[in-house]
C-alpha cells in the first residue's frame, strides 16, 4: 500500500507539474496577446472557442473517461488492450468524421458565423489531432512523466510562436493556429509513442457496439450538459451582446479556469487509482483516500478562491490591463463558482464515473446546464457578462449538490471538519493581508505582498491550529528539498 502511495503522490505531481506548464504558457502569453490583439479581436476568438468547443464534445463522444475506466482492467493483457483501443479509437475516429460533417454545414447555413468561418476552421483541427493522440491510453498505464514531458516541449514551442509571430491587431488568425499547436500539439507525439510502448492499435470495423456504445453515449451526454454551461455563457453572449463584451468576459473566465485546472490536476490522477479500489471492493481504503483529499483540496482551494476574489482587479490588470478592468466583477463572481466546480468534479470524477454511475453524473450535469441557460436568456439582456459569471456559479452549485447527494451512498467523508474550520481561519488572514496591502501603490509589489504573506500567514494559522494535511504538505515541500 505504501509502494502505490507513493506512485500515487509521484503521479500527482507530475501530473500537477504538467498542468502548472500548461498554465504558464497563458500567464506568460496573455498578458501580451491581449495588449496586442485588443478586447475586440480577442472577443472573437473566445466566440470561436466557444463554437468549436461543441463539436470538439462531439468528437470527443466520452471516449477519455470510458476509455480510462474500462481500459484499467486490460493493462495487464496485451492481446485484450489492443483489441479494447482499437475499438474505442475506432469509434473516435467515426464520431469525429460525423462533427466535422455537422461544422460544415453549420457555417453554410449560420449567417452569425460568416465573420469567424475561418478562425473556427483553424481551431476546428484541434479536434482530429485529439482523437488521433488517444492521450487516455497513457492514463490507463498512468505514464504522467511521458505526458510532462510532451507538454513541456509543445508549450516552449508555442510561446517562441507566439512572440514571434504574433505583432498586431490583425494577428488574431495566427493566434487560433498558435492555440491549436499549444493545446493539441503533444497529441502528435502520442500516436506514435503509444503504438510503440503499450498497444498497436488501429481502424477497425469490427466493433462490439453493444459493449461500448451505451456507457460511451451516458458519459457523451453528460459531457454535452457539461459543455452547455461551461461555454454557452461566451456563446450567448456573442450573440446577444458585443465582442467587446466577450473579450471581457472570456479574460475573466481565462483566470478562473487556470485557477480551476490547476487544482483540478490533482484529482484526475485518482480518477484510475478509485476505479481500481472500487473494481476489488476496497471500499475502507478508498473512503480514507477520499476523505483526505477532500481535506487536501479543501484547504489549498479555500485561500486561492479568498485570495482571488479580493484582487481580482489587480489579477486583471496585471494579466490583461487597464482595458480589461471592466471584467473583474465578473472574475469576483467567478471567483466562487471554483468551490462548487472543484467538490462537484471531486465526486463526479473520482466517485461516481469509477463506480459506474453516469446516469447520475448525467442527471447532476443537465440540472446545472438547464438552470445555467434558462438564467442566462433571462438575466445576461439586463446585466451582460456579470449574469453569465452568476449563472456559473447556479449551475456549478445545483452540480455539486446532487452529485454530493448521490455520491455519499458510496463514499463517507471522515473527520473534515477540522480541517474546514482551520481553513477558514487561515482565510481571515489571507482578507486581512489582502486589505493591507492594498495601501502599496505599486501594482507589482503590491499582489507579490498580498499573495505570499497570505500563503505565509493561511498555513501559520494552520499550523497553530495542529491541522494534519497541511503539516504534512509542508513536510512533503520540505522533503522534496
Amino acid at each position: 500500500m505504501e509502494s502505490g502511495n507513493k506512485k500515487l503522490a509521484v503521479n500527482a505531481a507530475l501530473n500537477t507539474a504538467k498542468t502548472v506548464l500548461g498554465l504558464l504558457f497563458p500567464l506568460i502569453t496573455y498578458p501580451y496577446v491581449s495588449r496586442v490583439l485588443g478586447v475586440d479581436n480577442l472577443g472573437i476568438y473566445t466566440f470561436s472557442v466557444s463554437i468549436v468547443s461543441y463539436f470538439q464534445l462531439l468528437a470527443a463522444l466520452g471516449v477519455t473517461p470510458y476509455g480510462i475506466r474500462e481500459g484499467t482492467q486490460y493493462r495487464n493483457d496485451k492481446e485484450k488492450i489492443e483489441e479494447f483501443v482499437s475499438e474505442v479509437f475506432s469509434i473516435n475516429l467515426i464520431s469525429t468524421a460525423f462533427s466535422y460533417l455537422v461544422l460544415g454545414l453549420c457555417l453554410a447555413v449560420v449567417p452569425k458565423l460568416a465573420d469567424y468561418r475561418t478562425a473556427i476552421l483553424i481551431l476546428s483541427i484541434e479536434i482530429i489531432v485529439t482523437t488521433a493522440g488517444v492521450a487516455w491510453v497513457c492514463n490507463i498505464y498512468e505514464d504522467f512523466l511521458f505526458i510532462t514531458v510532451r507538454t513541456l516541449a509543445i508549450q516552449v514551442v508555442s510561446l517562441l510562436f507566439t512572440f514571434l509571430f504574433i505583432r498586431s491587431e490583425g494577428d488574431v488568425l495566427k493566434y487560433c493556429a498558435i492555440m491549436v499547436l499549444a493545446s493539441s500539439g503533444a497529441n502528435l507525439l502520442n500516436f506514435y509513442y503509444i503504438r510503440k510502448k503499450y498497444c498497436r492499435f488501429r481502424f477497425t470495423l469490427h466493433i462490439d457496439w453493444k459493449r461500448h456504445l451505451r456507457p460511451i453515449l451516458v458519459i457523451f451526454s453528460t459531457s454535452v450538459a457539461i459543455t452547455i454551461y461551461v461555454s454557452s455563457d461566451s456563446t450567448m453572449l456573442g450573440f446577444m451582446t458585443s465582442d467587446h463584451e466577450v473579450g471581457l468576459y472570456g479574460t475573466a473566465v481565462k483566470i478562473y479556469t487556470i485557477l480551476k485546472n490547476l487544482l483540478a490536476a490533482l484529482l484526475i490522477v485518482l480518477i484510475p487509482r478509485f476505479s481500481y479500489m472500487f473494481s476489488k471492493g476496497e471500499e475502507e481504503e478508498s473512503r480514507k483516500l477520499f476523505s483526505k483529499v477532500f481535506s487536501i483540496l479543501s484547504i489549498l482551494m479555500l485561500p486561492m478562491i479568498v485570495g482571488l476574489f479580493m484582487l481580482s482587479e489587480d489579477v486583471i490588470l496585471l494579466i490583461s490591463g487597464e482595458a480589461y478592468l471592466g471584467g473583474a466583477p465578473a472574475l469576483r463572481i467567478l471567483s466562487l463558482a471554483v468551490l462548487f466546480s472543484l467538490y462537484a468534479y471531486l465526486y463526479t470524477q473520482c466517485i461516481l464515473i469509477p463506480v459506474k454511475r453516469e446516469d447520475v453524473v448525467f442527471k447532476a450535469t443537465l440540472l446545472g446546464a438547464v438552470s445555467n441557460v434558462a438564467l442566462n436568456l433571462v438575466l445576461i439582456p439586463v446585466w451582460g457578462i456579470n449574469a453569465a459569471a452568476f449563472t456559473t456559479i447556479v449551475a456549478e452549485a445545483i452540480t455539486f449538490s446532487f452529485a454530493y447527494y448521490q455520491g455519499r451512498r458510496f463514499v463517507r467523508l471522515e473527520n473534515i471538519l477540522g480541517s474546514l474550520a482551520a481553513s477558514a481561519a487561515g482565510c481571515i488572514g489571507v482578507v486581512a493581508v489582502c486589505l493591507l496591502a492594498q495601501r502599496i501603490e505599486h501594482l507589482f509589489l503590491r499582489l507579490g505582498t498580498a499573495v505570499l504573506g497570505s500563503a505565509v500567514l493561511y498555513f501559520v494559522i494552520l499550523i497553530a491550529l495542529r491541522n494534519r494535511e497541511a503539516i504534512d504538505l509542508i513536510h512533503l515541500v520540505l522533503k522534496k528539498r
